[in-house]
């Protein structure tokens, strides 16, 4: 059976107002990324998106220095933040990640959607180690949403 090459695509309704979902997403990454899905998950320091197209996506390790994960190509604050992905990847494969935060029904909240995409024959045998994207997310929909302490 072949691997799809569609987007893994997962979608959310939050509380928060879309400039704060996707600055949540974005500036607050450090806080919110599970750090079981890192090179190293006992010396992970920090995760950075850099806040402009070309920024760095890349995390920070007391023993490994800075591991690139990609590249920003879409930067619009307060709607889309799209960037590629090399981590668990061929780095010269990338797939890539777009977040989407778009007002709510009756102007309430946020609709905020993820796509996983970027998926070709040539990296789609990565595919499955993005499955549990939902449980990577749980912290960051709690923060979004104003669930997580400052100890988070």
């Amino acid at each position: 059976m072949a691997t799809s090459l569609e987007p893994i695509t997962h979608g959310y309704v939050l509380r928060s107002d879309p400039a704060h979902a996707l600055a949540t997403y974005t500036t607050q990454i450090g806080r919110w990324w599970d750090p079981r899905y890192t090179a190293n998950p006992d010396t992970l320091e920090s995760v950075t998106i850099e806040p402009w197209v070309g920024g760095r996506v890349y995390a920070t390790h007391s023993d490994l220095g800075q591991h690139d994960w990609g590249r920003v190509t879409i930067w619009e604050p307060g709607r889309r933040v799209t960037h590629t992905l090399t981590l668990a990847q061929d780095p010269d494969d990338p797939s890539e990640v777009a977040a989407l935060s778009a007002p709510g029904e009756q102007g309430a909240g946020c609709a905020f959607r993820l796509e996983h995409g970027g998926w070709r024959r040539s990296n789609v045998s990565a595919r499955q180690r993005f499955g549990d994207r939902p449980v990577l997310l749980e912290r960051f929909l709690s923060l979004a949403d104003g669930e997580l302490g400052a100890g988070g």
